[in-house]
């Protein structure tokens, strides 16, 4: 790995951070992240389930028309419930298992994305807000698993065991 990738890498990781601020930021500010994500998911579930004729008339949403909605409303609804819910339970495996949900978001966002970047008229808040939320995701879901299980590992190496 070339120089700048690892500069990149160190930076995007955050570990040039305190450990307090870090046990912070990827414990209790990705929540900022999981209630955002998780508020629009369900925003889309709900557009999708009490709209499903007339949304599909308008140009930007017609690669969304592939999808059933059989489909397309239990995933988005279900992954942003799920989001919201784990925000409260905050212990290790529901860290864990948010961070695991925030990956699958970023999946999500990063398809939302790519339908609305294929339709036209190509300037449209569709084209900005699903890469940011699946950027932000991504960022947040890694880089708090990366810090709980490396403090797993550290607690553990503590104990001696």
């Amino acid at each position: 790995m070339s120089n700048s990738l690892k500069w990149v890498k160190y930076v995007l990781e955050w570990r040039f951070l305190p450990v307090r601020f870090q046990k912070w930021l990827f414990g209790t500010g990705t929540r900022v992240v999981e209630f955002a994500s998780g508020l629009s998911l369900i925003g889309y579930a709900t557009v999708f389930a009490f709209s499903p004729v007339d949304i599909y008339d308008w140009p930007i949403y017609y690669k969304f028309k592939t999808i059933p909605e059989s489909i397309l409303i239990p995933v988005f609804g279900g992954i942003g419930v799920a989001q919201l819910l784990a925000m409260y339970w905050q212990t290790y495996k529901g860290n864990v298992f948010s961070g695991y949900l925030l990956l699958v978001a970023a999946f999500i966002w990063y398809l939302t994305a790519q339908a609305f970047w294929g339709a036209f008229p190509p300037a449209h808040t569709g084209m900005v807000i699903p890469p940011i939320l699946s950027f932000l995701c991504i960022l947040a879901g890694n880089n708090s698993l990366k810090f709980l299980f490396s403090s797993e590992k550290l607690k553990d190496g503590l104990k001696g065991e």
